[in-house]
């Protein structure tokens, strides 16, 4: 169920040593202590090491043959890493050419490696993984097993590490979904910071409307999706259709019944909840996050009932996408052409833990994409902010960016362009 495409994050690393004759063996040094602890990090997640995608007959296999990964370094010795941590532009060419949320047919390595050195000994490193072999949380237990093993050197003790997913859960053939083939147009891609005092006022504005603790990826997600549509119903030359919110899910904290799946389980545990909002609804942003912790906490609770009871998981896991399937299928909702909203929050997972010896992240972030409709949650350094990626079509985007809720609790200046 995995999409078949590489996951990008960028860690942004400054340079804390003030003595400035230090900064060229600095920089020289870093790659080879890299490489080798990447190599024996590989040993402990040799998946990643394996091969997929280009001239394998069978896309879904990983063939563990120790091939290695892809290992780049490159140089951006005009610049300080400080003017650029905000600068949208320049950090995409932080990423391996191309790679980014791009089709992992077009190599063979599920993991691609690049680290830019800056001329302030500053440091940049972007990994772009597979996502049919990690998810998130995946890909943060192997980065901050192999930064934990770079700072410790020898003296680390070895993670315990499960490849176990496929036993509990066999992999089935099954056409999840149908193909979605959004349309050719030009969409933008532009980055909302929501900064922690922002959510505070946006959280305690639905607390006084009857929502509960709401959280800070429900309050967000509610006010980017439901500005995405009043935007696109605006600026629309028809009548307003349906659309369907969709949102990734990590399923380790949910499956606590025996035998317990935990952060040392490494593969693909996620799926998707949807949502369906029907054209013509009448719905604020207060109904809409009620709406939403509805239907997630539907899901949760029969995706744990479903695990506790020893049932085929895997069927749960395929019915859970039958409202999203549907879409596809059913003549009245094809008929209005519904839009389809994808959402991944990766809020809450430990990316500013990924200490290689010289300091925690000064920002980590990801790619922007070019898929229209999707919305990207990651957090700010702080952990009380969120930073919001959101992938638009041109004239909605305009229309977005205007919007009353996100002109009153987004930072519109760290949009980026």
């Amino acid at each position: 169920m995995a999409p078949p495409f590489y996951v990008p994050l960028l860690y942004l690393y400054p340079n804390h040593d003030d003595n400035n004759n230090n900064i060229r063996d600095l920089v020289e040094n870093r790659a080879p202590l890299l490489k080798l602890s990447l190599s024996k990090a590989l040993s402990t997640y040799y998946p990643l090491a394996g091969s997929t995608g280009q001239g394998l007959h069978d896309p879904l296999t990983v063939r563990c043959n120790d091939e290695g990964a892809l290992f780049l370094q490159a140089r951006m010795m005009s610049s300080p890493l400080a003017s650029i941590v905000d600068d949208e532009a320049r950090l995409r060419l932080l990423f391996p050419d191309d790679l980014a949320f791009r089709s992992t047919t077009a190599l063979s390595t599920p993991l691609v490696v690049q680290i830019t050195s800056f001329e302030c000994g500053g440091m940049a490193l972007a990994v772009c993984a597979s996502h049919k072999v990690l998810d998130m949380s995946s890909f943060c237990s192997f980065v901050n097993h192999w930064a934990s093993s770079t700072a410790a050197g020898d003296r680390i003790e070895q993670v315990p590490v499960r490849f176990d997913l496929a036993a509990l859960f066999p992999p089935v053939d099954v056409e999840v979904t149908k193909t979605f083939d959004p349309p050719n147009v030009e969409t933008v891609c532009r980055r909302f910071a929501f900064g922690g005092s922002s959510i505070g006022k946006l959280k305690a504005m639905m607390r006084r409307h009857g929502i509960e603790n709401p959280t800070r990826v429900e309050a967000v997600l509610a006010l980017v999706c439901s500005s995405a549509i009043s935007a696109a119903d605006s600026s629309s030359r028809s009548r307003p259709g349906s659309a369907f919110l969709t949102q990734a899910v990590n399923l380790r904290p949910r499956l606590t019944s025996p035998p317990s799946i935990t952060t040392s389980s490494i593969g693909n545990l996620s799926s998707i909840f949807a949502m369906l909002i029907e054209a013509g609804a009448e719905m604020d942003l207060v109904s809409f996050v009620s709406t939403i912790r509805r239907v997630k906490t539907e899901y949760f609770e029969t995706c744990s009932a479903e695990y506790s009871r020893g049932e085929d998981f895997r069927s749960f896991i395929v019915e859970s996408t039958k409202v999203f399937r549907d879409a596809g299928s059913s003549e009245e909702v094809a008929a209005a052409e519904p839009r389809v909203y994808i959402s991944s929050s990766w809020c809450n997972f430990p990316v500013y833990e990924a200490d290689f010896g010289w300091g925690k992240p000064v920002r980590v972030t990801t790619a922007a994409q070019e898929l229209k409709d999707t919305i990207v949650l990651l957090d700010t350094k702080d952990g009380d902010g969120v930073e919001a990626l959101v992938c638009l079509e041109e004239r909605e985007m305009a229309a977005f960016q205007c919007d009353k809720m996100v002109l009153a609790f987004a930072d519109i200046n760290n949009q980026g362009s």
